[in-house]
């Protein structure tokens, strides 16, 4: 398995270079294990959104998410797995709500999306919600699949609701807070279900300027020499 890490990562970083041109292709190559458990991720990692954002005529820099296993194993386990199947390249922030949170996790591809549909269980919230931690979407207890969403502000009245967060935004800020909002007159976003159904070919004829991932990067801590 960390061979199949290793080549993948690889692949992530080509990508990447070319990232600014198309959206990196989702590589459809690592199995989901449900109902056994995702693979154990690394204690620490972290993960290099690069997006269609433009800043002041510029492409806008990578989010940036620091990855901490200790405070949500199981969320991190799946996210590595995802991250190393490419899910997110090419995956719209179908959410956006000023002052609140910025949403995504539906996949480009149908076909993808249903892959990772499967739940996992839910993490104790070890860390509270706030600004700039990211944690999973979900639609009650032990309901986590793929959708993950940025803590904009201090939300820690969610702890109680049981949304355990993984990591936080360490980079990236500006781009992060200069995503298009699709629906600005709607907080719920874009009929999720439409795009879970029909993915990009339908969100960028229905949102042309719908902001995007265009490919993610995984880095590891490096290891120190004896």
């Amino acid at each position: 398995m960390a061979f199949s890490y290793l080549v993948a990562l690889a692949i992530v970083a080509v990508c990447f270079q070319s990232a600014r041109s198309a959206p990196c292709a989702i590589y459809d190559t690592v199995p989901n294990p449900s109902p056994q458990p995702d693979p154990v991720s690394p204690d620490t990692f972290t993960i290099s959104f690069d997006t269609n954002v433009v800043i002041d005529g510029q492409p806008a820099a990578p989010i940036v998410i620091e990855v901490i296993r200790a405070w949500a194993p199981l969320g991190a386990d799946r996210l590595f797995s995802l991250m190393d199947d490419g899910f997110y390249n090419g995956a719209a922030f179908f959410r956006v709500v000023p002052d609140f949170v910025l949403q995504f996790g539906i996949s480009a591809l149908p076909a993808e999306t249903k892959k990772w549909d499967t739940v996992i269980p839910d993490d104790p919230v070890l860390v509270s919600n706030t600004n700039w931690t990211v944690t999973y979407a979900t639609a009650g207890p032990d309901t986590r699949t793929t959708q993950l969403f940025i803590n904009y502000v201090n939300n820690s009245r969610l702890d109680e609701s049981g949304f355990a967060p993984f990591g936080r935004v360490i980079s990236g800020f500006e781009t992060a807070l200069n995503v298009v909002n699709p629906t600005p007159d709607n907080s719920d976003g874009i009929n999720q279900a439409i795009y879970t159904k029909k993915g990009n070919e339908w969100i960028l004829e229905k949102y042309p300027d719908v902001s995007m991932i265009n490919c993610g990067l995984v880095s590891l801590p490096e290891t120190k020499k004896p």
